[in-house]
């Protein structure tokens, strides 16, 4: 299969995969995707209307306090696996800086000890003056200790065109972190699939319809490494296990968001498909680790069949990394892979999509420093330098006639585009309120597997504690 035919089915599957159970018809599966908008080069940026004196004069202000404080203005990025788009990240915030006369420090935080980190900074007393979060991160952080950004989110809707549908979970009234960060980013998961990995084999190439025919071809690929899915606490296990626990009918908690609903019997068949695989040996030999990059650098060596990635493996493959130098191997991987939306499950399909905000706490000295670092990177000529490379999808329409969202020359990123455009909220179809956030911050879902997995737990005392420690967050 070419490249652009990946492209194509791609689009179509993830498209798709927002309406609910059920598979894509034959004739589905060979249209062409919606053409997106032509492209266009980056708009150089409006000119500024001249700010009032008193507003200089605050900014400048912060300015000299910050210089005269010997300091320098830090900020932490959410890395992501992209040596590139990490690296432009940085290199636009240490630009922003000299053109206001200030020593910047952007310190690229791991993800995966997100969460724990800015909890220590908390009690500490010490979070930088801003920083990027995650929606779940946003929503623990709560009012208490962010500013309100309602300005500079209204400002950027209106200049930018408005919010694609993944954004607007963001800005719903009824979303617990509103106005508390402005978008910049959303992501999702796609699986890979080696094609020549499964020719070998014996296998057929087609994507997967259901997890359970994903999980059959990865117990007939085992020594190829079957399926390279996390079952440790961290952020990959915390996405799949959500897909695949949604997709039979699972929730964390009632329409209401207030009644914890793990003791259900979506739980139960959940836990009996991931059991089912994991005793006939679908998951690679080294699934149960707590590496955020183990699938990655699994897939990159050909250590395994399948893997769930928003994008920063297809990135690697085309454009190499730090750790994975661009080859001639890589080249040929990107070639032999296949791309797709996330299986369906019995009850539903979803495409779960989540977002990445830029936020002030109100502990920041420097926060009109901050706004105006915020309005900076939103930038049309910032935002398509960061986003060509990076693994995530647009907020606003404004930046979907990049050139980089065509399948035809990008498949995973026009992946991304489907799912920015396109997909499901990560909460569906639970409330994204304080105790979802929680929740999933303690990687429960996936404890909770790890009970059944290996502890020796009976089904019932597994999903009785899951419960319990569910209920008990989201009374608080």
């Amino acid at each position: 299969m070419n490249i652009k035919t990946k492209s194509i089915v791609l689009s179509v599957v993830l498209s798709l995969a927002v309406g609910g159970a059920g598979s894509i018809s034959a004739d589905a599966a060979t249209k062409k995707p919606a053409a997106k908008p032509a492209a266009k080069p980056a708009a150089k940026p409006a000119a500024k209307p001249a700010p009032s004196a008193a507003a200089v004069s605050d900014l400048q202000k912060e300015i000299n306090a910050l210089n005269a404080s010997g300091g320098k203005f830090t900020y932490w990025i959410g890395m992501i696996f992209s040596d590139l788009a990490n690296t432009a990240y940085q290199d636009q915030i240490k630009s922003w800086g000299k053109s206001r006369g200030i020593k910047t420090d952007p310190i690229l935080v791991n993800q995966n000890v997100q969460s724990a980190q800015v909890t220590a900074a908390v009690a500490a007393g010490t979070l930088p003056p801003a920083f990027d979060a995650g929606q779940t991160l946003v929503v623990q952080l709560g009012e208490k200790n962010l500013m309100n950004v309602k300005d500079i989110v209204d400002s950027q809707v209106k200049k930018y065109g408005g919010a694609n549908k993944a954004t607007e979970s963001m800005l719903d009234d009824k979303w617990p972190g509103l106005n508390l960060g402005v978008p910049y980013a959303v992501g999702g998961n796609i699986i890979y699939r080696r094609l020549d990995l499964l020719k070998a084999a014996g296998q057929k190439t087609t994507a997967p319809k259901t997890w359970d025919e994903l999980m059959d071809t990865a117990v007939k690929t085992q020594e190829k490494g079957g399926a390279g899915f996390n079952i440790g606490l961290v952020g990959d296990s915390n996405d799949i296990f959500r897909a695949q626990f949604v997709g039979y009918g699972g929730r964390f908690a009632d329409a209401a968001g207030k009644k914890c609903m793990i003791d259900s019997p979506a739980s139960r068949d959940f836990l009996t498909f991931v059991k089912k695989w994991f005793d006939k040996g679908a998951y690679n030999s080294g699934a149960n680790n707590n590496d955020g990059a183990w699938d990655n650098n699994l897939y990159l060596g050909g250590r395994t069949v399948f893997i769930a990635n928003p994008g920063s493996v297809y990135a690697t493959m085309v454009n190499g990394s730090a750790s994975w130098p661009v080859s001639a191997e890589l080249t040929k991987m990107s070639k032999n892979t296949g791309f797709s939306g996330l299986p369906a499950g019995p009850k539903s399909r979803v495409a779960p999509s989540g977002g990445q905000l830029r936020v002030i706490p109100k502990t920041s000295k420097y926060p009109l420093l901050a706004k105006d670092l915020i309005q900076f990177l939103a930038e049309r000529r910032n935002a398509q330098e960061y986003l060509e490379t990076a693994v995530y999808g647009p907020v606003w329409k404004s930046y979907n006639d990049f050139d980089f969202w065509d399948e035809t020359k990008d498949p995973v990123h026009g992946g991304l585009f489907d799912i920015a455009t396109a997909g499901t909220s990560a909460t569906f179809p639970d409330v994204d309120n304080n105790g979802y956030a929680e929740f999933v911050a303690g990687f429960n879902l996936p404890k909770m597997v790890q009970r059944y997995l290996f502890d020796g737990d009976s089904m019932d005392k597994t999903i009785a504690e899951a419960q319990k420690v569910c209920q008990q967050l989201y009374d608080k």
